[in-house]
């Protein structure tokens, strides 16, 4: 065998491990799946509470969610299961205003790797609010 067949079996060799283990790790790391609200969604009443989705099962004890908006942080409840063992949620403790809110998110897998994350929505009117 020559030298340049050996190192370009090595290089793909490696190569092909390489994919193959990050393929892997990405696997083992817990993942944002869906929200509701979702991203960029636009609302015509305040939700009552938020809800996140996952790949996998979230630690509730590593989990928050927190909710901002044009006039500070809204009061939420702690993460609490749901019927879904991917899931988790907040309840929304204030009445929230027509406007662009921004929810906040950390959450862990069974590997304790934290990660967090953050999206947008809008609620475009509120019953009972002035246009």
């Amino acid at each position: 065998m020559n030298t340049t067949r050996v190192v370009r079996t090595f290089v793909i060799a490696v190569a092909v491990s390489g994919a193959v283990v990050t393929a892997a790790a990405a696997a083992w790391h817990l993942d944002l799946t869906d929200s509701y609200p979702r991203a960029d969604q636009v609302l015509s009443e305040p939700p009552d509470t938020i809800r996140l989705w996952f790949n996998q099962v979230p630690e509730l004890s590593l989990s928050a969610i927190s909710l901002e908006g044009a006039s500070g942080r809204i009061d939420m409840g702690k993460p609490q299961a749901t019927d879904d063992p991917k899931s988790f949620k907040a309840e929304v403790l204030e009445q929230i205003a027509a406007g662009s809110y921004q929810v906040i998110w950390r959450a862990a897998g069974s590997d304790g790797h934290a990660i967090r994350g953050r999206y947008s929505f809008e609620v475009r009117s509120v019953a009972g609010s002035e246009q």
